[in-house]
């Protein structure tokens, strides 16, 4: 028999009586236990802790609500923000931001009021220098560590004082620049003047890819559209100030026509204008006899021959103007004289200058091909100069005799004047060789 047997035989009807503090030692630990554990139906620690916190927050909100007054300012009085004095030797860091507090007195209201919302000695006042951490548009920002050697004037010369322009970033967009026209036609040449008393620099950016660092630029824009003019202005520390504007450049328009019939004969035929203008609004025609016309597609009639010059002026609906002159409009006229630079007389004696499309054949009588023409004068000469033939009625040419002998071969001059029945006027000259058969 083994030893835990034998004890197992000893012991199995004794009975042990616990003693009663450690009954109570049992029974606390297995309230902490119940207490620690996660029971939604019983207080625990987990309720213990919410309360906690609660009593907590509403702790804060009590101490941070104590200090507050209770007194309000009235509306109706006019708030006039103090100024910041100068604070000498202290660097303020770029970006910072000054904010200035009126000092409170525990006086009266109406003490309070006069102090610190009226005119008069300003109280006394405290700085106080918060970093910005924001991040800034430096194209944009106007840093706040203004100096006086670059005042809110500068920037804003004819302006009222407006701490706004003096804040983050300048709010006001057309004060900084004036321009010469803010809209026109192709191209368009403008003046651009700085309203900026003083500055370190400056740069212009036209909107078309230009740019400029003049302080009162000219430019040309030579191609249609709308614009964004900027102008940014750099100033000591590090301040800036942007303005922008837009301006509007117009297309012209083209001025073209044609002239109908192609040959014309003055004063006898009705002349058409033929409009192929494009971007048109307006038409203004003048026919170079003083006569004007402001029709899309005129017609006319020229009282007598003469040198005309025929304008068409073209206007868009924006204001802008092409114009298109043709000069000696009627010089390819229906009315001709021309020559031949050689003739075969008849070796069988002389005509008599008439000719007929039979000597034609044979080109056996110089004389012109013609069309319209009332006064007519011709002279031959030879070489030397000597007058050999002289006529004055068209239909009488040269035939290569000279007082019944015919001329030698060679070559000869031959001038003629005269006038058209239109009444336009010709001079002419060339030579003619004889060719003996």
């Amino acid at each position: 028999m083994s030893i835990r047997e034998l004890f197992r035989r000893k012991l199995e009807n004794a009975e042990i009586i616990p003693d009663a503090s450690l009954n109570a030692k049992v029974m606390r630990s297995l309230a902490r236990r119940e207490f620690i554990r996660f029971n939604p139906a019983r207080f625990n620690i987990y309720y213990l802790g919410g309360i906690l916190l609660a009593g907590i927050a509403t702790g804060i909100i009590l101490f941070s609500g104590k200090g507050k007054s209770d007194r309000q300012i009235p509306l109706d009085v006019p708030y006039e923000p103090a100024k910041i004095s100068s604070i000498p030797n202290i660097n303020i860091p770029a970006g910072s931001i000054i904010r200035q507090e009126s000092s409170r007195t525990n006086n009266s209201e109406s003490d309070y009021r006069q102090n610190t919302l009226k005119p008069g000695p300003k109280p006394e006042s405290s700085s106080e220098i918060v970093q910005n951490t924001e991040p800034r548009d430096k194209s944009s920002i106007i840093p706040a560590n203004i100096t006086n050697s670059f005042s809110r004037n500068d920037l804003f010369p004819k302006s009222a004082v407006d701490n706004k322009k003096l804040q983050a970033r300048s709010e006001n967009n057309d004060v900084l620049f004036e321009i010469s026209a803010l809209s026109g036609c192709v191209p368009l040449k403008l003046h651009f003047t700085s309203k900026v008393s003083s500055c370190d620099s400056c740069i212009w950016m036209f909107g078309d890819g230009g740019y400029s660092t003049e302080r009162n630029p000219d430019w040309i824009f030579d191609v249609e559209g709308e614009y964004l003019v900027v102008l940014k202005v750099f100033g000591p520390g590090s301040m800036q100030a942007t303005s922008s504007r837009s301006v509007k450049v117009y297309p012209k328009p083209k001025a073209r026509f044609e002239i109908l019939p192609e040959k014309i004969v003055l004063p006898d035929d009705e002349i058409r204008f033929l409009n192929y203008s494009t971007n048109g609004f307006g038409y203004k025609w003048d026919f170079g006899d003083g006569n004007k016309s402001e029709l899309f597609e005129p017609r006319h009639k020229y009282s007598r021959f003469s040198n005309y010059n025929v304008q068409l002026i073209v206007t868009s609906e924006y204001g802008c103007n092409d114009s298109l002159v043709v000069v000696n409009a009627f010089s390819q006229s229906e009315y001709y004289i021309e020559f031949p630079n050689a003739f075969i007389p008849n070796p069988e004696g002389p005509s008599g200058g008439s000719y007929s499309s039979k000597s034609d054949e044979g080109a056996e009588v110089f004389h012109p091909s013609f069309s319209g023409v009332s006064d007519y004068q011709l002279k031959i000469f030879s070489k030397l100069g000597i007058l050999i033939f002289e006529s004055n009625d068209v239909n009488i040419g040269w035939d290569g005799y000279l007082k019944g002998q015919l001329s030698n071969p060679g070559v000869y001059v031959w001038k003629v004047r005269g006038s058209f029945r239109n009444g336009e006027p010709f001079i002419k000259m060339g030579d003619v060789t004889l060719l003996k058969n």
